[in-house]
């Protein structure tokens, strides 16, 4: 949808989140991540892969375990971990919204994001006995579609229902398909986010051979982003989802608006599997801009991907100081992602939160382990401890593997 088509839709039907919900690494709900982001907590520890000589240490953050025998997660203790968190994330989200009495089951949808899927599904179906056979249930829970699916069973949600994947920027790229469902009028509210629980030997293995994981002799200092001494990302675990309405309807049945989602914009950059096209990044974070019609002098804040490679921190740097100009000199920025790991496709999902929660609270949380940041690096980084500007309008980059890029941009609802 072409900047000034989305412009004009949302100037007359502006999109807000009204519910919120988060299971990760840095905390079992929306509460408890935000005072690990302001406290610039990182949660990774070692994970071990191999056996022997062949014996590997990895750094992880990984979320809490899910209580699956709560009578409500019962039906999900069989599904991958990811589809477990989602449940929980998402009955967050629902329970403060207060939506589901209020729309006819067909009037609410579902957009889940994963880079990844039900990976641990995927990975012990594969490595079954040939000669045994697969249990009947296999077929389903190794769907990538088992999130939107078991998520909309289990809230009755029976709107537009999907699984999509674009890789980092998946769950960003769910959200903003879900606020264009709004707008075409094909559903009254929707449950939009991300989750993925990477934490497999295999995509260890992966990760490492394409030289992008990070370490450090302390696993809680992996993760350096825009630090000079950067040297590379930290997977983790989570999950994390908004409920999306219209204002007007939100506003009708009484909600609490806790921000609009002003605009949006997705896009992709052709010239690299894994790193980062500078002009494609701008394009996107400039669609995002034009959407909402925000100069970029009205941004306070920016959540970086800022994952800790070289290369890539650059580059995601280069595009900002490139679109925000001299702004860029004091436009705060920070990336949490020390904190959570690296989501993958469901971290937009989890940053979109932070974001709300930076405005919620006029707060802009810091880039852990950032000690000396790398001068390449032309922008504000927020480093040690949270500042307090007047935070109105945040931005929140998702840049993927296979040129996937995405960018939301959010306010106050006020």
């Amino acid at each position: 949808m072409p900047s000034s088509t989305l412009a004009a839709l949302l100037r007359g039907n502006p999109v807000v989140i009204t519910g919120q919900g988060a299971f990760s690494s840095g905390g079992k709900t929306v509460g408890e991540l935000w005072e690990s982001a302001l406290a610039g907590r990182s949660t990774a520890v070692a994970h071990f892969v191999g056996e022997g000589a062949e014996r590997r240490e990895f750094p992880g953050c990984a979320a809490p375990a899910v209580d699956v025998s709560r009578i409500e997660l019962r039906p999900f203790r069989k599904l991958d971990r990811s589809v477990q968190m989602a449940r929980v994330a998402a009955d967050e989200a629902l329970k403060q919204s207060r939506l589901l009495e209020a729309y006819p089951p067909e009037r609410v949808g579902i957009m889940v994001g994963t880079a990844r899927g039900p990976l641990k599904k995927l990975f012990d179906a594969a490595n079954l006995p040939t000669d045994r056979r697969p249990p009947p249930s296999i077929v389903a829970d190794n769907a990538f579609a088992a999130a939107s699916g078991a998520l909309a069973r289990a809230f009755n949600l029976q709107g537009p229902c999907l699984t999509l994947s674009a890789t980092c920027a998946s769950a960003a790229i769910a959200i903003a398909c879900a606020a264009e469902q709004l707008l075409l009028g094909k559903a009254d509210a929707m449950l939009a986010g991300g989750s993925e629980a990477p934490l497999q030997p295999a995509t260890f293995r992966q990760f490492d051979s394409a030289g992008v994981l990070g370490s450090h002799a302390d696993p809680a200092q992996a993760c350096r982003p825009f630090d000079l001494d950067r040297n590379g990302l930290v997977l983790g675990e989570g999950s994390g989802f908004l409920v999306l309405e219209t204002e007007a309807a939100a506003r009708k049945r009484g909600a609490v608006l806790l921000a609009r989602l002003a605009g949006w914009a997705y896009g992709s950059g052709v010239s690299s599997r894994t790193g980062i096209e500078i002009s494609s990044v701008v394009r996107v974070m400039q669609g995002a801009l034009d959407a909402a019609q925000f100069a970029a002098s009205e941004v306070d804040y920016i959540n970086l991907h800022g994952t800790g490679t070289k290369l890539n921190d650059a580059a995601e740097g280069e595009a900002i100081a490139q679109l925000f100009g001299q702004h860029a000199a004091v436009l705060g920025c920070s990336s949490t992602k020390p904190v959570t790991g690296h989501c993958l496709g469901a971290t937009p999902a989890v940053e979109a939160i932070l974001c709300v929660e930076a405005l919620k609270h006029g707060v802009i949380p810091p880039t852990a382990n950032c000690v000396m940041q790398d001068p390449a690096c032309r922008i504000d980084i927020q480093t040690v401890s949270a500042r307090r500007p007047k935070t109105k309008v945040a931005l929140s980059n998702s840049l993927g593997f296979w040129g996937h890029y995405a960018s939301l941009l959010l306010s106050r609802a006020e």
